[in-house]
């Protein structure tokens, strides 16, 4: 009854078409004659006093028959016991389950512990101490996890040489993996195909970068399923106390390979996307975009990616502070290092150094402390810059990084009317301090808007070109002049008095004071009636 869909069936249109009216069964009754049969006779045939039914239901024993489905269903669970029970008796050899598990994938493991079996609550090869070798690097451990099922098929039970494994779980395990190998791992994942299903849970993934360990994802769950040219992995568990989400996908089709990923992280609103394919054009070439948000952030790009190198097309970025594009290149072996171009349409000042101002004093150094690994070149420019007294109109800059350290090679800012200002310099650092040396130029285009614009009525003229050097403290907010000059060099005290002038105005409140403009006003008064 279970096959017969009886919604199929419209019977009340059947019953429409049957026309019952047209069919005159009361004279198909006429054409029998009933007095023909003489039904008595046929009855006296049938001598019922014979049949004594009670003595029959009597012979018939229906307490043993009561039973039988109790004896059947007792001999099949007994049968079943059994049947799950003879691989118990096996001798599982070692280096037979390390083929079972591993071969197929061409990886390299080793079983420390024990072998057993157990059928509750479902058949299954349980092993102890399992270790994967590194797949580049076989005297490395690229995992090991303490506790391994081999869920067995019952099907072919009793087969211990070629057991079908219906799936894989892996407790209680730390994988290792290496940052500088993420495109052979990413190669690996594409070319593994139709394994059986892996569930790793109760485990860590750490991040290591030449045997340096950079982070940690713990209370990993870990699911690994394969199907014709498919392959897909789903990671949970918790990286500095925030919890993460990853969903890798893989297809290998003979047109085109392509490979998607999505990274969530919900208690920083942080989510990320990657969908790349094999370029038609280079084999070697893998093309694709990303987008990453957080909050009111996103960045959108267009790349490819080969010979470790990733090129951004075309990209765009905005946040709260700017709103611009980003292209160029960045090289991730052998060494780490990128030339990038950053174009902002435009840069709201006021609202990014509030944001500055908001972290605590060693956050705010930390920022200067670049790591040694980050090498490269940025090239940052702004059309437009939003500050409060509309002092700098756009700026355009050429950066280098290197080793920790930074090296302003061009700074040029746009101060509209007023003229421009240029610096250069760099940025070093030791284990105690961390230094800006500095050398500056500002050029004044229009000597009576300037005077104006800082309020200096008792001046007609000034130096058009003012040179600046010196260092900045950056551990503890101090400034030292090195030369000031104009249309000639200051002498000693007037230097040492403008430096006491910037450190006791500008950095009255550590760097609250830094950019406003009232106190830099201020300072530049000050400084102008001195040399009066």
């Amino acid at each position: 009854m279970k096959y017969i869909n009886f919604k199929r069936y419209k019977f009340s249109t059947l019953a429409k078409k049957i026309n019952i009216i047209r069919y005159d069964f009361l004279r198909t009754l006429r054409f029998i004659d009933f007095r023909r049969y003489n039904f008595k006779k046929i009855y006296k045939y049938f001598d019922f006093k014979r049949y004594n039914f009670y003595q029959l239901v009597k012979k018939i024993k229906l307490k043993e028959y009561k039973y039988k489905s109790i004896y059947f269903a007792t001999l099949l669970i007994f049968i079943s016991f059994v049947y799950l029970s003879i691989p118990i008796f096996y001798d599982y050899n070692k280096s037979d389950i390390e083929k079972i598990i591993c071969e197929n994938q061409k990886i390299e493991c080793l079983i420390k512990g024990k072998i057993s079996y157990s059928f509750y609550p479902t058949p299954r090869i349980k092993i102890k101490d399992l270790i994967i070798k590194d797949f580049f690097k076989k005297k490395e451990t690229f995992a090991t996890i303490k506790d391994v099922s081999l869920k067995l098929s019952i099907t072919n039970l009793l087969d211990k040489k070629n057991p079908y494994l219906k799936k894989v779980e892996l407790n209680n395990f730390v994988i290792n993996f290496k940052v500088e190998n993420l495109a052979k791992y990413k190669n690996i994942f594409q070319k593994m195909n139709n394994f059986t299903p892996l569930i790793f849970s109760k485990g860590k993934i750490r991040f290591f970068d030449n045997k340096k360990n950079v982070a940690t994802i713990n209370d990993v769950n870990l699911n690994l399923k394969s199907k014709k040219n498919f392959n897909k992995a789903i990671i949970k568990g918790n990286f500095l106390n925030n919890k993460v989400y990853i969903n890798l996908n893989n297809k290998n089709e003979d047109v085109n390979d392509s490979f998607n990923l999505i990274l969530k992280i919900p208690e920083l609103n942080i989510q990320a996307k990657i969908n790349s394919y094999q370029s038609k054009k280079d084999k070697n070439t893998t093309s694709g975009n990303f987008s990453i948000k957080q909050r009111k952030k996103i960045i959108t790009a267009f790349f490819d990616y080969r010979n470790q190198e990733l090129i951004i097309n075309k990209s765009n970025l905005r946040n709260t502070f700017l709103d611009g594009k980003l292209a160029g290149k960045i090289i991730f072996l052998p060494y780490f290092d990128f030339n990038l171009d950053l174009e902002l349409s435009s840069l709201n000042f006021t609202k990014l150094y509030n944001s500055f101002l908001s972290l605590d004093e060693k956050s705010k150094k930390s920022l200067f402390q670049i790591n040694n690994k980050i090498n490269g070149k940025l090239n940052l420019s702004s059309d437009k810059i939003y500050t409060k007294h509309n002092l700098v109109k756009s700026f355009e800059s050429r950066i280098k990084f290197y080793n920790g350290n930074i090296s302003i090679e061009q700074f040029l800012l746009n101060l509209g009317k007023l003229g421009a200002a240029d610096i250069l310099g760099a940025i070093n650092k030791n284990e105690k301090f961390t230094n800006f040396k500095f050398e500056s130029n500002i050029f004044i285009d229009n000597q009576k808007k300037f005077l104006s614009k800082f309020g200096i009525f008792n001046k007609k003229s000034m130096p058009s070109n003012l040179f600046i050097s010196g260092n900045f403290d950056l551990n503890n907010t101090k400034i030292s002049f090195y030369e000031i000059s104009g249309d000639k060099k200051f002498n000693n005290e007037d230097v040492d008095y403008t430096e006491k002038e910037f450190n006791d105005l500008m950095f009255e409140n550590g760097y609250k004071k830094l950019f406003d403009f009232p106190t830099l006003k201020n300072l530049i008064k000050s400084v102008m009636n001195e040399k009066n």
